[in-house]
């Protein structure tokens, strides 16, 4: 019950590219060795991250570049970018309550409009953080 793990690489992504895109060329190889994944998943992140028009991948010489200002982009875009359907897998029914059992028969219901309003409440949460946000406080981190 958390988040995909490829909105933190993907917002992981997007700093790097932020704080390097005018520094030098940006490649899948980079961003898999500074987020400790591998290329092919760099690759699909930023794949979807560029279909949903928050980056360009300049194909053959390589390298990331954002296409919009950090202060515009929002959490909630990087990741519905990744997940299309939204929030709908955020929390999860389990896949197998006995329709015999009163109980189990009823819970998809009696848990759908809690579960909504959490969903709503995140998205909400998500579209309040920018890229920008996220920017500052890495820059202003002095643990290293």
């Amino acid at each position: 019950m958390r988040l995909n793990t490829k909105c933190s690489i993907a917002l992981h992504c997007l700093i790097f590219i932020s704080e390097y895109e005018n520094r030098t060329k940006v490649t899948s190889e980079l961003l898999a060795r500074s987020t400790g994944c591998n290329s092919a998943a760099i690759r699909s992140i930023l794949n979807a991250l560029q279909k949903a028009g928050i980056i360009s991948v300049v194909r053959g010489v390589g390298g990331a570049y954002l296409n919009r200002s950090p202060k515009e982009l929002t959490l909630w875009e990087v990741y519905h970018a990744l997940e299309p359907d939204g929030l709908d897998h955020f929390i999860g029914f389990h896949p197998n309550p006995s329709n015999k059992c009163p109980v189990g028969k009823r819970m998809p219901s009696v848990l759908k409009k809690p579960y909504h309003e959490i969903g709503e409440a995140v998205k909400k949460t998500m579209e309040g953080i920018t890229l920008q946000q996220l920017l500052d406080d890495y820059r202003s981190n002095d643990e290293l």
